[in-house]
């Protein structure tokens, strides 16, 4: 079977306009001496969103414009040399002031604001004025995603030309196949941390546990964290009440001031490590002595085989797996815990980690790092590892982690204010279906959207593991509908605008057909759903027939495979 053909099983693109034709290393752009010029303070502060949309965004743009394709940016040394996080705005800084109020107000207001009187309330009158003369002098304008583009209509009065949507260096994070075992790889380190870390309160099944988690930057509203645990509180109660013998365990990693590690947590892997040493070196003995037994023609007894020294060592290694106390919810010593607001909203919530709660929680305060001495992983490897990421943003103009997820073939729960839940509402038919859950947040109150959150986490919590193996293999499918070699025709055609504009002679000679939609129709068979209000397999397509598409998805990805091996 043709690449062609298997691609055509995962989705249809009602256009073939996209980059590979174009990808001639510059020899064309030279030819007729046409440049790229991107100025971007990230371009040398590496830092957030931007950076890594230029970062990923680099490989296709010099495959396509060679050395006509320039970036420009501040030098900074520092920058240069490493990459760091970005620091929030103070309190009282005007654009954190800026923001916290439009925050208040929401969207359906936007259109109703004097934005010239707000602008000159908070003192970025003089910014808000360059920004608004650039956005109209420029010859094209473009924004990230729908949700920008809505606020650039009515917040700076145009309309972007285009919607460019960020992509990723697909290729950086394809394991085909493989993703698979990947997944269980990483998750065995998990078991791993989950196992210290909840050393004498483990009393739950890793067989029946599931992990979701959530990350970013510390902005509490803004990433959602505050509906997250909310809706932690809920589920807990519904798996309380119908699945108790189902566990999820909720990481929120999210960087803040700390001051070392948790005492209690670093004992629990040191315990657990010393337990485990023990039983394999206990395990090699009765090993040897079963073989020599048996060479003597004896039938080895039990207490053949575990002598009083090896008793007396598991002995201990089980006095020090008792604990007093609950399991701690931090894994390091948070400076002002009082006032950290993810740690309230816990406390608000009641999630302590007891041993009636079937939603464990654990907060990281720093970045993952594989010489991290909890998890030994890396951010990648981590997110393969769990089942679920969980991104209810409040404000999010693309939104890459739920992005990452999806690459990686994990599931992800988004909100229809960010960019990316609104590009996968808009390309794809049942977006559920694949693993893309997209909470209301725009149109809905707070209430409604948190009891959505729960329940769509309650669904998840609820699917078998097939469902949840057959989900995953659809959500890696969409890797290509985020790859930089199908959306950077995006911004190829918004540099054939802007040419054509100023220089109406070129329009014939860039005279192209328009950007195509890529389109994800429903799949063929979708995973038996827990609820009754869920579409049953198969589900009709929004396209009509797929008859001839009705292969299972083993069949599917064996094919993918052999498509890919030639």
């Amino acid at each position: 079977m043709s690449r062609e053909r298997a691609s055509r099983r995962f989705y249809r693109i009602d256009s073939t306009n996209d980059l590979f034709g174009f990808m001639d290393r510059g020899y064309s752009a030279q030819h007729e001496n046409r440049w790229n010029f991107e100025v971007a303070w990230e371009a040398a502060n590496k830092v957030g969103g931007i950076y890594t949309v230029i970062r990923s965004k680099a490989y296709v743009s010099t495959e396509e414009m060679g050395d006509q394709y320039c970036l420009i940016g501040p030098y900074k040394e520092h920058s240069a040399r490493t990459e760091v996080e970005e620091a929030d705005f103070p309190p009282h800084n005007p654009l954190h002031q800026a923001v916290q109020v439009l925050r208040d107000q929401g969207y359906k207001n936007i259109n109703k604001f004097s934005v010239d009187e707000e602008a000159g309330k908070r003192q970025i009158y003089h910014r808000y004025c360059m920004e608004r003369a650039a956005t109209h002098l420029a010859h094209v304008f473009t924004t990230v995603s729908d949700i920008t583009g809505f606020e650039a209509e009515h917040l700076l009065k145009r309309k972007p030309d285009i919607i460019t949507p960020n992509g990723l260096n697909v290729k950086k994070f394809a394991a085909l196949h493989e993703f698979q075992n990947l997944h269980a790889i990483s998750k065995e380190k998990i078991h791993e941390f989950v196992r210290g870390h909840f050393y004498g309160h483990y009393d739950f099944d890793l067989d029946k546990t599931l992990y979701f988690f959530t990350a970013g930057r510390y902005e509490f509203g803004n990433k959602g964290a505050d509906i997250f645990i909310e809706a932690l509180a809920r589920l807990n109660h519904y798996l309380k009440t119908s699945r108790p013998d189902l566990t999820v365990v909720a990481f929120l990693i999210f960087p803040a001031r700390t001051n070392n590690f948790n005492v209690e947590s670093l004992r629990g892997h040191a315990v657990t490590k010393s337990l485990r040493d023990t039983i394999n070196d206990i395990q090699q003995k009765i090993g040897k002595r079963m073989y020599e037994l048996c060479l003597s023609g004896r039938m080895p007894e039990a207490q053949d085989l575990l002598e009083k020294e090896d008793t007396i060592k598991i002995k201990r290694c089980l006095y020090a797996l008792q604990r007093n106390g609950l399991p701690p919810i931090t894994t390091h010593n948070v400076v002002d815990d009082w006032n950290d607001p993810v740690l309230n909203a816990i406390r608000r919530c009641n999630l302590f980690n007891t041993v009636h709660d079937r939603v464990k929680m654990v907060f990281h305060p720093e970045f993952l790092s594989s010489t991290n001495p909890l998890f030994g992983l890396d951010y990648e490897e981590f997110v393969r590892g769990c089942h679920l990421g969980v991104f209810p943003s409040y404000y999010e103009p693309w939104g890459y982690t739920p992005a990452e997820c999806t690459v990686m073939g994990i599931p992800s729960i988004t909100t229809n204010l960010s960019g990316f839940g609104c590009f996968m509402q808009e390309h794809i038919a049942d977006p559920m279906s694949y693993g893309i859950y997209i909470v209301d947040r725009r149109f809905i109150g707070l209430e409604a959207s948190v009891q959505q959150l729960a329940q769509y986490m309650f669904d998840f919590a609820r699917l078998s593991r097939r469902q949840r193996i057959i989900q995953r293999n659809r959500t890696e499918r969409l890797s290509d509908l985020l790859d930089w070699r199908n959306l950077g025709i995006y911004y190829r055609q918004a540099r054939i605008k802007a040419l054509t504009t100023l220089y109406s002679e070129l329009a014939s000679e860039y005279a192209e057909g328009g950007i195509g939609r890529f389109n994800y129709p429903r799949p063929i068979s979708e995973p038996p759903s827990p609820l009754s209000s869920r579409h049953t397999t198969p589900a009709a397509s929004v396209h009509g027939s797929d008859d001839e598409d009705e292969v299972d998805d083993e069949k599917e990805l064996e094919e993918l495979r052999q498509s890919n091996g030639r």
